[in-house]
């Protein structure tokens, strides 16, 4: 199976891992699973660090990989594939989220409530 992770389930990966479900754990440490954390995850994590909300460390990169998840691009379809979505949810990040998981069919990890009404597969992270 291939998954997108939300950006608070990359984090809570990161340093809270107990945070997130047995059933959602379980899929993302299993190897022959593909997960993938979204370029747009990267961008929402920097702003928050720049500003003061979010430690991140140096090599975040480094340790994304040493995790075995792999770095999805934003595609330009993707970026506008949010003009067909319905205006459920605020957070552009969060909408792009939704729309990359869409193209790609990815079932996204998640606890983020206002992302159920979307047209995609979610797993209660």
């Amino acid at each position: 199976m291939e998954y997108l992770l939300d950006t608070h389930v990359v984090l809570w990966w990161l340093t809270e891992p107990k945070k997130i479900s047995a059933k959602a754990h379980k899929l993302i440490s299993n190897r022959k699973n593909e997960v993938y954390v979204s370029s747009v995850s990267l961008w929402e994590m920097a702003i928050k660090k720049e500003i003061g909300r979010l430690t991140l460390p140096l090599n975040l990169l480094s340790v994304l990989a040493a995790e075995t998840f792999q770095i999805l691009p934003l595609k330009g379809e993707e970026a506008l594939g949010v003009i067909d979505l319905p205006n459920l949810h605020p957070d552009p990040f969060d909408r792009i989220l939704i729309a990359q998981a869409k193209f790609n069919d990815l079932v996204l990890i998640t606890r983020d409530q206002k992302m159920l009404g979307y047209p995609i597969v979610t797993l209660k992270a």
